[in-house]
């Protein structure tokens, strides 16, 4: 199975440092105005109606967000709405949102969490692969080390292959150091990819069932009864009654006379 991986290039790079400020200003601005006008509509209406009328805004935005990403499946619908999400996520919930991606792909995934897991959150098996994956649930492209980790790990746990899934991405020492070791790096773009992938083999499937089904029902040959014979048989039946014999009487009658 093909999955995508992010490729850095340097143009990108030098784009995004460029833009970095810009953006984190307008990103403050617009949250300040968006807290004035939470606050003004809360001294209004009050804060519980402003915080149902959010929800509800929130409901609505991810079923359009589902509608335009073209999922036809409940489970990739499921995650998709899940993935909208992913920044409120703690640790441990983003490594089981993982597997459960993972699980969708078609491959048995396994948390692993606490101490003793060497860098290794969730390892994944099937289709003749077993992956190492770190999950990094940051608010910031992560480093290098989580690379180093889970290269490690993946020694460690016997798996062919390793990953990072940091959403917010990587920095440019962490892409070099992955290319180098062979570590594959996927960030929020290469997760949607997933859920669209899951969405196709759910269809997949789904269309597989209905084939399944339609060519037993024409295998199927109903069997023909044939309702005289069987009264027959149950009147034979019944005329049917046992006897008793009287060996002495026969033994008499073959008796000669004297």
């Amino acid at each position: 199975m093909r999955l995508r991986r992010l490729v850095l290039g340097g143009h990108r790079r030098r784009h995004a440092r460029r833009s970095s400020n810009a953006s984190g200003g307008g990103a403050l601005i617009l949250t300040i105005v968006v807290l004035g006008l939470l606050s003004a509509a809360a001294s209004r209406v009050g804060w519980p109606v402003v915080i149902v009328t959010l929800l509800v805004i929130g409901v609505i935005v991810v079923r359009f967000l589902i509608r335009r990403a073209k999922l036809s499946t409940p489970k990739a619908q499921d995650l998709f709405a899940a993935l909208q999400n992913v920044r409120a996520m703690s640790g441990s919930q983003f490594e089981h949102f993982v597997a459960a991606l993972m699980r969708g792909l078609g491959y048995r995934a396994q948390v692993l969490g606490g101490s003793g897991d060497q860098g290794v959150d969730v390892i994944a098996t099937g289709q003749g692969e077993r992956i190492a994956i770190q999950c990094k649930q940051y608010a910031k492209p992560v480093s290098n080390k989580p690379v180093q980790e889970v290269f490690a790990g993946a020694k460690h746990h016997g798996c062919t292959k390793a990953w990072v899934v940091p959403p917010m991405g990587f920095t440019k020492g962490a892409f070099t150091l992955a290319r180098s070791v062979g570590v594959d790096l996927y960030d929020l773009s290469a997760l949607r990819e997933w859920i669209r992938q899951i969405d196709r083999r759910e269809q997949a499937q789904a269309s597989a069932g209905d084939q399944a089904n339609e060519s037993y029902q024409g295998d199927f040959e109903p069997r023909v009864v044939d309702l005289d014979e069987i009264d027959r048989r149950a009147g034979n039946e019944a005329a049917f009654e046992a006897g008793v014999v009287d060996l002495d009487e026969i033994d008499r009658r073959e008796r000669p006379r004297g």
